[in-house]
């Protein structure tokens, strides 16, 4: 990206609103908007109330002025608020652009995600903290809001940096053995102990991204899916969770024939339910079995018998239709979908569960790009301990070049998710998600 130009571009959300603001940052940013403004200094810090004048128009402006290099980007930097309609925006826009152009000034739109890109190339965040700044526009819900959040104050780094430091140090330790090959009674470090160390670390970073991959854009919600055998209330019960009729709902089974998905709020808790297809005997829905491999938290609804098949801390066994079937078959809930008290203790149980779950997996997502490198930089710890496992676990490492290259790999993984060692087309995946003023 070029970062030597001016450059300006709505900031404010797309659609009508009472205010709108516009963003200009950039070494020649005074001398762009000083004469449309009459009796500011754009040199001084603060909020000023004024008049700017453009062609025709004379708007009242609020501007925040924040010179270098104390701003978002660390450049000189002007917000500017006045009336939210989004042509006049636009327009104010052109014909700045249009003016600086025409005093020979360097100025252009901003490109998708600029501002912060900027903060980024002047030291002003790391590149973790920059896919935060994407994931907090991106949110749809508080808990999408919390996980951006964490990412945005330096929770990607904090997972990432000890793992990162701790591969280094093995590095050094490795090429330090290249070194010192001629000395037989120097191992810098034995097979065993790499091993050890690496499998560690490995591991953390396994549960790095098992416990806290995510999409892109982050979304923490949890999805909890109804499951079970035809016609077992499945629907019924998917609807009263909602608190609204969504699906059609029948005695005859096969009604529901696709996995409904829909947000909802269970429990205080911001979730996507689904409802399934039921299971017909030996006939298990595969549209079922897909939404089951994707939830975090199972309700199998079955108004006879709980199935002893489906283990593990995400399933709750609901038994459906409480009043046609008075006896317990073990299940963790009784419900009968029309009891309002019913469905607000199941509704219970299940924010309980979904706050086991999200304890458990914390409060982090990491984007696609990230996860990706993770799990490189995985394997490249686990093929150096492949090569290293033919050697004793006393001794020195027989091929310690081929060990260092695949640390040193994973080392340059780590580091592109943090920022640290970013090639261009790093920077050009996480900036481009970015909408146009951020």
């Amino acid at each position: 990206m070029d970062i030597t130009s001016t450059i300006i571009a709505i900031s404010s959300p797309p659609g009508r609103s009472a205010r709108g603001l516009i963003r200009v940052s950039g070494p020649e940013c005074a001398a762009l908007l000083a004469p449309h403004l009459a009796d500011v200094d754009l040199s001084v810090r603060g909020v000023v109330s004024a008049r700017f004048c453009i062609g025709e128009r004379d708007l009242p402006v609020l501007l925040l002025q924040m010179p270098s290099p104390n701003s978002y980007t660390s450049e000189d930097t002007v917000e500017m608020q006045t009336a939210g309609n989004p042509l006049l925006l636009a327009q104010i826009i052109d014909a700045v652009i249009e003016s600086g152009i025409t005093r020979g000034l360097s100025v252009r739109h901003a490109n998708p995600g600029e501002f912060t890109y900027r903060a980024w190339y002047h030291g002003r965040m790391s590149l973790d903290r920059a896919e935060g700044v994407a994931a907090l526009i991106a949110a749809e819900s508080d808990v999408e809001l919390d996980a951006a959040r964490h990412a945005f104050l330096g929770g990607t780094n904090r997972l990432i940096t000890p793992i990162s430091t701790g591969l280094a140090q093995v590095l050094a330790l490795v090429e330090a053995g290249i070194d010192f090959a001629d000395e037989e009674d120097v191992v810098a470090i034995s097979s065993g102990h790499l091993r050890s160390r690496l499998d560690l670390m490995s591991s953390k970073l396994q549960s790095a991204v098992e416990s806290h991959g995510g999409g892109e854009p982050v979304d923490g919600r949890c999805r909890v899916v109804l499951r079970g055998p035809a016609n077992a209330g499945k629907s019924t019960l998917f609807n009263a969770l909602l608190g609204r009729k969504r699906v059609v709902t029948h005695d005859a089974a096969g009604t529901t024939r696709d996995a409904i998905v829909e947000r909802g709020c269970i429990g205080g808790q911001d979730v996507l339910l689904v409802d399934t297809p039921g299971d017909d005997g030996d006939i298990v829905s595969a549209a079922a079995e897909d939404a089951q491999h994707e939830a975090d938290i199972v309700l199998w609804c079955d108004p006879v018998a709980r199935d002893s098949t489906l283990l593990g801390d995400r399933v709750l066994f609901v038994q459906t239709k409480r009043d046609l079937a008075p006896s317990d078959a073990g299940s963790d809930v009784r419900v009968c979908a029309f009891d309002t008290g019913d469905v607000s203790r199941l509704a219970t149980v299940i924010a309980a569960a979904i706050q086991g779950r999200r304890a458990s997996r914390g409060h982090l997502s990491l984007t696609h790009r990230q996860q990706g490198l993770a799990q490189g930089a995985r394997q490249c710890m686990l093929d150096a301990v492949g090569i290293a496992s033919g050697d004793r676990a006393e001794s020195g490492l027989t091929r310690p070049a081929e060990v260092a290259a695949l640390l040193r790999a994973g080392l340059n993984d780590l580091g592109a998710i943090t920022g640290e060692i970013p090639p261009d087309d790093v920077l050009g995946l996480v900036f481009a998600g970015f909408c146009v003023g951020k």
